[in-house]
């Protein structure tokens, strides 16, 4: 007999919630990349004028709550969370590429590598949290 853990994103009614509520986050990510790509300025400068902060600690924030979701995530039979947090962690490292700038994540002359970097990273963090959970 099959647990949900066993099946790949938990089993039929979770399953669906794990990719629905995966399909809703990468839908405001893009939303948000397309934003950010679009108006690069407004990116990098509205963080500090929408709350008064520098723009890092809103990656360094989302990398903080995206940990804790994540290890709550490994502690729980549900997948979301781990998807949720490893995907927050993600777009915190995205952040961080933005602001610091592509080209100098591009090591070596390969410009592919800071598109691979977050994949690499999401796919890691999913990976370990399958290995890892309940």
């Amino acid at each position: 007999m099959a647990t949900g853990e066993r099946n790949f994103g938990g089993q039929n009614r979770s399953k669906i919630w794990t990719y629905l509520i995966l399909g809703g986050v990468l839908l405001i990510g893009a939303i948000v990349a397309n934003v950010a790509f679009s108006n690069p300025d407004l990116a990098k400068n509205g963080v500090s004028k929408f709350m008064g902060m520098p723009s890092w600690a809103l990656a360094a924030v989302t990398a903080v709550v995206g940990a804790g979701i994540y290890w709550m995530g490994l502690k729980v039979e549900t997948d979301w969370p781990e998807f949720l947090g490893a995907f927050l962690i993600t777009a915190s490292l995205v952040a961080v590429e933005f602001m610091v700038g592509w080209n100098k994540f591009a090591l070596g002359g390969l410009v592919v590598l800071p598109y691979v970097l977050p994949l690499a990273l999401f796919g890691l963090l999913i990976v370990v949290g399958m290995n890892k959970s309940v």
